[in-house]
């Protein structure tokens, strides 16, 4: 892999490692989360809730799908055969979109948001089975799905709390 000065000339890299939320020492997939929270609340939620509400769900989940075969191919042009490489956080984006998605059905916002973002670390952390075989795939599918998994499950306990309490 080349050093961290050439890999951050390419715009592909700067996408993959998070805008450089990857190269942080400490937690970059936390980092990365955060990032991915912060373009979810500025730029995602204010472009797509002008739309008539089914597209904007339709949008949404067209975002998520397309980001998820992006990032397939962003690990594969930046990362090379570098096995679930740190520095790679555009799958932390995708899976916090994901757990973000009943936020944009039930209209609620930031005690949601900050909820669905430790569920959603919480998950991506402790890996519990089904997202533990995804996580000890040796590829960039695998390297994806994880954080989908983990954001599913996370959108999951965030639709049946806000169903329950709001």
């Amino acid at each position: 892999m080349a050093s961290k000065q050439e890999n951050l000339k390419n715009p592909l890299t700067w996408l993959a490692v998070g805008f450089g939320t990857g190269y942080f020492p400490l937690a970059p997939g936390t980092l990365g989360s955060l990032l991915a929270t912060l373009l979810f609340y500025l730029l995602i939620t204010p472009f797509l809730r002008p739309f008539a509400y089914i597209f904007t769900l339709v949008a949404y989940v067209f975002l998520i799908i397309a980001s998820f075969f992006f990032g397939l191919f962003l690990y594969r042009r930046t990362m090379g055969a570098e096995k679930d490489a740190k520095v790679f956080v555009w799958d932390e984006f995708v899976g916090m979109w994901l757990a973000y998605f009943p936020l944009l059905v039930f209209e609620s916002f930031w005690p949601w948001i900050i909820f669905s973002f430790v569920l959603f670390r919480i998950f991506d952390i402790w890996k519990p089975r089904p997202i533990s075989y995804f996580d000890n795939l040796d590829s960039p599918y695998g390297v994806m799905m994880d954080d989908i998994i983990s954001g599913l499950f996370s959108a999951l306990i965030i639709t049946i709390a806000v169903l329950i309490f709001y």
